[in-house]
């Protein structure tokens, strides 16, 4: 009689174990959403919209894309922190943007740390960008700022805290003008409504190929290879400016099992080494940089630490 109930137990135990083990087996096997926190049109569409071909290959299901825009990302942060753990809902996001949203805004409920982490999938620079009819150098820019405010294109995010940066480096003071979006803040500089706007290479590139906006610097020490022949800050002479490496991540919501983001962590490497995708990365110019999960929980902590540390040009 015991063992019977011992047995009973066992069986009672393994049941939704095995459930789960099966789920995990075929994983996946329907679509998967990813959430983008940004309106269409911007660096993370245009990065996600490249590797999907190549995610699909290796997971063989599709990829839904969803944006969700408004509050500089915040709205999707929130919304993704309470989605299902079941490995069918992805964030692709910005590491630095996220985190330093999280640590100076009320409103923000949510962790990233709490997040699952998948992959890193690339690496992105930021760039000053102004109308060609402007400053022809950055030097010029820089002697002007230091005499008033130039107007700049915020957009929120990590952009915004490069230029804060930016600020306490150079000693200068923008004159800060808030757009929803990336592809407003450009619009805007190459309507002459606004002087200057940070934001990633990637985002500007076709507007300073069709000589509608000049790019001035790149925000990095050495050269980046989406804009070729931009100066960096390290030939410019102004290594004193704090410098902010954004990468371009995967997570999935808290408490995911670890068998997918195992599957998970797999395609997104196997998609960075796709032919096509390659191609086409180097054709948008988009810099592939893969690490795996346990790379990006590290990064997450520096990250943590970096924006902790300038936290009050953020606020």
């Amino acid at each position: 009689m015991k063992i019977g109930k011992i047995m009973a137990v066992i069986i009672a135990f393994m049941i939704p174990f095995t459930a789960w083990s099966a789920q995990v087996l075929k994983y996946p096997h329907k679509p998967i959403k990813i959430i983008i926190p940004a309106g269409a049109g911007g660096s993370l569409g245009q990065e996600i919209r490249a590797i999907s071909p190549a995610l699909e290959k290796q997971l063989g299901v599709p990829l839904v894309i969803e944006y969700v825009s408004g509050a500089e990302g915040m709205i999707a942060y929130n919304k993704f922190y309470k989605e299902k753990s079941d490995g069918y809902c992805i964030l692709c996001f910005n590491l630095a943007s996220a985190i330093s949203l999280e640590l100076t805004r009320e409103t923000a409920k949510y962790r990233v740390k709490d997040l699952t982490p998948i992959a890193v999938h690339n690496v992105k620079n930021f760039v000053l960008v102004v109308h060609p009819d402007k400053w022809k150098t950055f030097g010029e820019f820089l002697q002007e700022a230091k005499q008033r405010n130039i107007s700049l294109a915020a957009t929120g995010g990590a952009a915004d805290l490069q230029g804060r940066l930016f600020e306490s480096g150079a000693g200068i003071k923008f004159n800060w003008v808030p757009y929803p979006s990336a592809a407003e803040g450009m619009a805007a500089v190459a309507g002459k409504h606004v002087e200057a706007m940070l934001t990633f290479a990637l985002t500007p590139r076709p507007m300073i190929l069709a000589g509608r906006l000049r790019a001035l610097a790149v925000f990095t020490t050495k050269p980046d290879p989406i804009l070729p022949g931009v100066p960096d800050f390290k030939s410019l002479g102004h290594e004193e400016i704090p410098l902010l490496l954004v990468y371009g991540v995967f997570f999935t919501p808290p408490q995911t099992p670890p068998a997918l983001v195992k599957v998970l962590d797999r395609a997104v490497r196997d998609a960075c080494l796709d032919p096509e995708y390659r191609k086409m990365a180097e054709k948008l110019g988009i810099v592939i940089e893969y690490k795996p999960t346990e790379e990006l929980v590290k990064l997450t902590q520096k990250n943590y630490e970096l924006l902790n540390r300038y936290k009050q040009f953020i606020k």
